[in-house]
């Protein structure tokens, strides 16, 4: 048996790794190849753990939550790949005033804190919220991916410039040396698509969101207007979501597009690249910035593809299209 297979199995428990474990399986894209060492973890106590021992024997270490958003490379990954399936989440504190209903006592809700771990699912955090009657987070309705994707990427939804971080009170990290802190919401930095964690490689283990109360129905409406925007706008099939970051007002601007559209499919779109395909990955035909599995894509098909619509623009537009999705595995 490997060396560092069993200093992990002592520490963590017998048959608790899987080895060689097809990264295929676990991503929204269907692509990736194998994992050295692969474990699920279900407490952040015992993620902590799994982090410390593999650092300990020198393993690398990836955690990941619904897969989304990232394209693993073919050749799998080093060292211990963590699936976070910590998935509790509760209201901490709320305020409000009692008022009677029915001749029965209830508490008419003003703000709350709602506790999340970051291997929550977002829609389903969203959706006990809407439930709650609070209010901040309604039109992240139909995000993929966990809490702690949404964090670390600061997802949103553009059409009313609404971001995952926008409600973010404090959170609690892991830091690369080990240590736990707290930190509050101006320590992410957030922007468009961004927040601190993917420079300092801190590990989010759970967050606390500040919310509004709000009436139910409107939350349910506006959480509505989103899923079906999403559902319209976005090609059905297994992806990463969106390929490229869109681009800034002023390139938009510089080009220019029309009505100063900033979005990076229009510019794929008009760089003639809908429906081209490399081997079973195709740039989608209803959204150029998707680029879809058809079946037995390999990740080395989605970066040849990747490669052609940055150039293609480039050349159109002299528009630079960084990503979006996250690459893991690559060696450069």
């Amino acid at each position: 048996m490997n060396n560092k297979l069993k200093e992990l199995e002592k520490v963590l428990g017998q048959n608790r790794i899987r080895v060689n474990e097809p990264m295929g399986a676990h991503t929204t894209f269907k692509i990736g190849g194998p994992a050295e060492f692969y474990i699920d973890v279900s407490t952040v106590d015992y993620l902590v753990k799994a982090v410390h021992t593999a650092r300990s024997v020198g393993l690398p270490v990836f955690i990941f939550g619904g897969g989304s958003n990232i394209i693993v490379s073919d050749a799998g990954l080093a060292g211990l790949v963590i699936k976070n399936n910590c998935r509790r989440f509760e209201v901490m504190r709320a305020s409000g005033k009692v008022k009677r209903v029915d001749g029965k006592p209830t508490i008419d809700l003003d703000k709350a804190l709602v506790f999340a771990e970051a291997g929550v699912i977002i829609n389903q955090l969203v959706r006990f919220m809407i439930d709650q009657g609070l209010g901040g987070l309604e039109y992240q309705l139909g995000l993929p991916g966990t809490v702690g994707g949404g964090v670390y990427m600061n997802s949103n939804f553009p059409k009313k410039g609404t971001y995952v971080g926008d409600g973010l009170f404090k959170a609690t990290l892991l830091g690369k040396d080990g240590s736990i802190k707290e930190v509050d919401h101006a320590y992410f930095k957030f922007a468009y698509d961004y927040s601190v964690l993917q420079e300092t490689e801190e590990i989010l283990l759970s967050c606390v969101f500040k919310l509004n109360a709000m009436d139910k129905e409107e939350l349910w409406e506006r959480g509505m207007e989103a899923l079906k925007y999403r559902d319209s706008t976005q090609p059905k099939g297994a992806s990463a979501g969106c390929t490229f970051r869109n681009i800034s007002i002023v390139e938009a601007l510089r080009v220019p597009t029309p009505d100063r559209i900033t979005s990076a499919g229009f510019l794929v779109d008009q760089a003639g690249l809908k429906g081209k395909k490399v081997g079973d990955a195709m740039i989608s035909d209803v959204h150029a910035n998707f680029i879809l599995n058809l079946g037995q894509a390999k990740a080395q098909d989605v970066v040849t593809l990747v490669r052609l619509m940055k150039d293609e623009v480039y050349k159109k537009f002299g528009v630079h299209l960084a990503l979006e999705v996250r690459t893991v595995g690559f060696n450069s």
